[in-house]
């Protein structure tokens, strides 16, 4: 697949309330090269609209997934914009809710009990996990910025080390310096077509190679599940998240229709789960070596090890049909005489 780049719409006219640009991309992709997936796709996504806007914040939205509450935006900017937010917040998540699911969901798509408690339980602590989708990012914090940088000031690199971290391209090492001081670009700034040829370098494949895109910066590799994974680095750079959860529903989708649909996207999220607890970048090393706290591991630790949960329940699943056919217990039994008094 060759890389494909097309401004579908651009701005010129400078019109306040109107779409200031909105461009496809397709990078590029080799066979038996590693392309890593939707974090390969989103750090190209990263880099090009670094060389063309280089805004201070991102929303990832699923392909599959559409705004609902049109205010969503400003919701979450109260958040990262807000002076205790702008040093300790690296990002917005939202839920994900479903429209057309089946009766009751069978299938648990819903995540009820991420998102509902969980996620609730996860704002007392660093914050919820990022999900893969229906999040608004800091880019500076993608970039690699931590905490203490934002306390400590940045930490001054050579241009010949700033290569190594970013890549080749002129252009993208000084968008990111503009990015990590907090400086934006101007709407008169913008040349999209300028930024074209740019824009086909640093998406092109093989562009990452010695860099440390997926490794310090952008979104990271070594998991299917690149999502938890970046958000567990984040965390463990000292920031915090937030969960964003307005009246209105803020965004929602489509939801697996059917049980083969469902059973292979979970074996999909527990194999990539699992990739991080079998890794080096399991959460008890970010808890030792790092600033991820000991609450925030434990969470973390829920979460990764969910793959493992079936084990369990299979097992007490065949321990009552066990109890059925041979007429025995494995709990306590309860004699009517001792609870008579109870009614």
């Amino acid at each position: 697949m060759k890389l494909f780049f097309k401004v579908i719409w651009e701005n010129k006219e400078m019109v306040e309330d109107g779409l200031p640009h909105l461009i496809y991309l397709s990078r590029e992709k080799r066979p038996k090269q590693p392309h890593h997936f939707k974090a390969g796709a989103m750090n190209v996504l990263t880099r090009v609209s670094g060389l063309i806007t280089n805004a201070p914040f991102m929303l990832n939205v699923d392909c599959d997934m559409f705004v609902n509450n049109p205010k969503i935006a400003q919701h979450a900017m109260c958040i990262l914009l807000d002076s205790k937010g702008e040093k300790e917040v690296a990002f917005v998540q939202c839920p994900q809710q479903f429209y057309a699911t089946l009766k009751d969901d069978p299938f648990g798509n819903q995540l009820v009990i991420l998102y509902k408690y969980l996620g609730a339980g996860l704002a007392g602590l660093q914050g919820t996990f990022y999900c893969g989708t229906n999040c608004f990012h800091r880019r500076k914090v993608m970039y690699g910025l931590s905490s203490d940088d934002m306390e400590n000031g940045l930490n001054k690199l050579s241009d010949e080390e700033l290569k190594q971290i970013s890549g080749a391209s002129n252009e993208l090492r000084k968008s990111i310096v503009h990015a990590l001081k907090g400086k934006t670009n101007s709407p008169s700034d913008i040349n999209v077509k300028k930024g074209i040829e740019e824009a086909n370098q640093v998406a092109c494949y093989g562009y990452e190679y010695g860099t440390a895109w997926g490794k310090q910066i952008g979104w990271m590799y070594g998991s299917i599940a690149e999502d938890v994974l970046t958000g567990l680095k984040m965390h463990e750079k000292g920031w915090r998240s937030e969960f964003c959860t307005p009246d209105l529903v803020a965004f929602t989708g489509c939801a697996p229709s059917d049980n083969i649909t469902s059973m292979s996207q979970q074996k999909r999220w527990a194999t990539g789960l699992l990739e991080v607890f079998f890794s080096k970048h399991c959460p008890i090393f970010g808890t030792i070596f790092a600033k991820l706290s000991f609450r925030e591991f434990l969470a973390y630790m829920w979460i990764i090890n969910w793959g493992f949960n079936p084990f369990a329940q299979v097992c007490y699943s065949c321990l009552i049909a066990y109890c059925i056919i041979t007429n025995s217990y494995f709990l306590p039994k309860v004699s009517s005489e001792k609870y008579t008094h109870i009614y």
